[in-house]
C-alpha cells in the first residue's frame, strides 16, 4: 500500500503537466490565426516554466515534450498530423526541449540549495539551543538526557551515550530509546572508538555498519566517552554525506565539552569541600586546643591548690577565689561545648523552635545574669521602652543570642568601656542592638563576622572559637529575622538583630503586668 502511494505521488507532477498543456492548447486553438505560430510556440514555454518551478527537472522535460507534440499536431501544418512541411520548425522544437531541460535543472538545483540552507539553519539552531541548555544544566544525567533527546528529535534516529566507569570500562549512560540498538558487535566498535579516539561505523572504513555511527568525545584532557547514532530510520543503507557527518561531529564536540565541564565542576566541588573540611578541622583544632586547654589548666591549677592545702594555708577569701576560678573555667568550657553542639544542630536542621509569647525585658535580665562575673567592672546601658509589645520566639534560644552578643561585645572592647543595649520597635519588627566601644571592623569584614570560625584580628587578647556570631545568625534566621553588624560613631561595633512581630500583635498579644 505504501509503494502504491509513493507511485501515485510520483505520477502527480506528470499528470498535472499534461493537464496544463492540454488546457493551454484548448485555450489557444480558437486564436491560432490571430496569435500566429511564433507567439503560440512562446506561450508553450509557460507550462514548462511552471512545471520546472513546481516539480523540477524531469517533469519540466516531460512538459516540454508534450508541448512539442501538441504544438506540432494542432498548430503546425499539415494540421492534425505529426509531420512538418517546414523543417525549420525542428529548431523551435529543439529550443523548447532545451528550455525545459535547462529550467528544470536550474529549478532542481535551486530547490536543493533551499533545502540544504534550511537544513543548515535548522542544524545551527539545534546546536545553539542545545549549547544553551547544556550551559544552564549542572547535572550529568540531565545533560546526557538533553543531548540524546535533541539528536534523536532532530535526525529521527536512535542515540546512545557511553561513558567510562571508575575502571575505565565503557558503560551505557543514556539512550534515547529504552530498546537500544547496542549488541556485541556495536559495543566492540564503541570500545575501539574510545581506545583510538577515531570515528567508526557508517560512512567510515572501520567497523563499517549499515546504519550506526560512533564518534569519540575528544577533549584536551582525553577521550570522555563515545556518542553512538543509529540512522537506519532515515538512510536505510544509503551513503551518508559529509555534511551530516560534520553535523554529528559538532554534536559530539558539544557533548564532550558538557561532560568535561561537569566532571571538572565535580572535581572542583570535591577539592573545595576537602579544603573547607581541612580549614574547619584546623580551626576546630585550634579552638579546642585554646578554649578547652586554657580553662582546664585554670581548673586543674585551682583544684590542685585546694587539694594540697592540707595545712589550711589559704584564707577563706583565697579559697573562694580558687573556687570562683574553677566555676568560671567550667562555665567557659560549657559555653564552648554548647556552641559546638548548637552549630551541629543548626547545620543538620535538627533545631526546633519552641515559640511562645516572650517579654524581651525578662530575656534581657536572664541573659545579663547568666554572664555573671564576665560583666564585672563593665557599665551596661539598657534602653527598653515600657510599652514594648511581646514577641513570639524561643525564649531559650533568644537568650543564648543575647548572651553570645554580649560576650562578643565584652571581648572586643576596652576593660572599662560601656556596653549599650537598645531595644526598639521598627516597622513590624522588634530590633535589639548591642554596641561596644573599641576598634571598628573593616567594611569588607562586616559580613564575614557571621561565618564559622571567623575571628577578627585585634590588639586585645581575645579568646573564643569564632562560632558565637555564626550561631546567632542561624538562630535569628530560624525565627525569620535578620542580623547584621555596623561600625558605630563611638569607634566600636553595633550588632543588631530583628524579630518579626505578628501582624495582629496589637490585638492578640497578652499585655505585661502593669499595662
Amino acid at each position: 500500500m505504501k509503494k502504491i502511494n509513493e507511485q501515485n505521488n510520483l505520477a502527480v507532477p506528470y499528470l498535472m503537466s499534461t493537464l496544463l498543456t492540454l488546457a493551454l492548447t484548448i485555450l489557444l486553438s480558437p486564436m491560432k490565426e490571430f496569435l500566429g505560430q511564433v507567439n503560440i510556440s512562446m506561450l508553450y514555454l509557460l507550462p514548462v516554466l511552471l512545471s520546472a518551478a513546481c516539480w523540477g527537472r524531469w517533469p519540466a522535460v516531460f512538459t516540454a515534450g508534450i508541448g512539442v507534440i501538441t504544438f506540432d499536431y494542432f498548430f503546425v501544418p499539415p494540421y492534425f498530423t505529426f509531420t512538418v512541411d517546414d523543417f525549420r520548425y525542428l529548431i523551435s522544437f529543439t529550443i523548447l526541449m532545451l528550455v525545459g531541460f535547462s529550467t528544470g535543472t536550474l529549478s532542481s538545483r535551486l530547490k536543493d540549495q533551499i533545502i540544504n540552507s534550511r537544513q543548515r539553519e535548522q542544524q545551527v539552531s539545534t546546536l545553539y539551543s542545545l549549547s544553551r541548555e547544556l550551559t544552564a544544566a549542572d547535572n550529568l544525567e540531565v545533560v546526557l538526557d538533553n543531548i540524546a533527546r535533541k539528536i534523536a528529535d532532530t535526525l529521527d534516529a536512535q542515540v546512545v551515550i557511553l561513558l567510562p566507569d571508575e575502571r575505565g570500562k565503557l558503560i551505557l549512560r543514556q539512550s534515547s530509546n529504552p530498546e537500544h540498538f547496542l549488541n556485541k558487535n556495536e559495543l566492540a566498535a564503541a570500545a575501539w572508538v574510545y581506545a583510538k579516539g577515531l570515528k567508526a561505523g557508517l560512512g567510515t572504513e572501520v567497523f563499517e555498519s549499515p546504519s550506526s555511527l560512533y564518534l569519540p568525545l575528544l577533549m584536551e584532557q582525553g577521550n570522555q566517552g563515545v556518542l553512538g547514532i543509529s540512522l537506519n530510520h532515515i538512510n536505510r543503507g544509503e551513503h551518508v554525506n559529509a555534511e551530516l557527518i560534520r553535523f554529528l561531529e559538532a554534536f559530539a564536540g558539544l557533548t564532550a565539552i558538557a561532560v568535561n565541564r561537569i566532571k571538572l565542576a565535580d572535581e572542583a566541588k570535591k577539592a573545595h569541600t576537602l579544603a573547607e573540611s581541612e580549614r574547619l578541622r584546623t580551626a576546630l583544632f585550634n579552638s579546642l586546643s585554646h578554649d578547652l586547654r586554657t580553662p582546664l589548666s585554670s581548673i586543674i591549677g585551682a583544684a590542685t591548690g585546694l587539694i594540697e592545702d592540707n595545712d589550711g594555708l589559704y584564707s577563706s577569701d583565697a579559697r573562694h577565689d580558687l573556687l570562683q576560678t574553677i566555676l568560671q573555667g567550667a562555665e567557659r568550657m560549657k559555653r564552648f561545648v554548647n556552641n559546638l553542639l548548637d552549630m551541629a544542630r543548626l547545620e543538620s536542621g535538627m533545631i526546633k523552635l519552641n515559640k511562645d509569647w516572650c517579654d524581651m525585658q525578662d530575656i534581657m535580665g536572664v541573659a545579663v545574669s547568666s554572664l555573671g562575673t564576665m560583666l564585672t567592672g563593665r557599665k551596661l546601658e539598657i534602653n527598653i521602652p515600657e510599652d514594648l509589645p511581646m514577641v513570639q520566639a524561643d525564649y531559650v534560644l533568644i537568650e543564648q543570642v543575647i548572651v553570645n552578643l554580649l560576650d562578643n561585645a565584652v571581648k572586643y572592647s576596652e576593660q572599662d568601656s560601656t556596653i549599650t543595649i537598645q531595644v526598639r520597635l521598627q516597622s513590624n519588627n522588634l530590633e535589639i542592638a548591642i554596641a561596644n566601644r573599641g576598634n571598628p571592623i573593616p567594611e569588607a569584614d562586616l559580613s564575614k563576622v557571621f561565618h564559622k570560625f571567623y575571628r577578627l584580628s585585634s590588639p586585645l587578647q581575645v579568646s573564643g572559637s569564632g562560632l558565637g556570631l555564626s550561631i546567632c545568625k542561624g538562630i535569628i534566621e530560624a525565627h525569620h529575622g535578620n542580623i547584621w553588624a555596623d561600625n558605630n560613631t563611638l569607634s566600636g561595633v553595633t550588632i543588631t538583630f530583628s524579630l518579626p512581630l505578628s501582624n495582629e500583635y496589637s490585638e492578640k498579644v497578652p499585655l505585661k503586668e502593669g499595662d
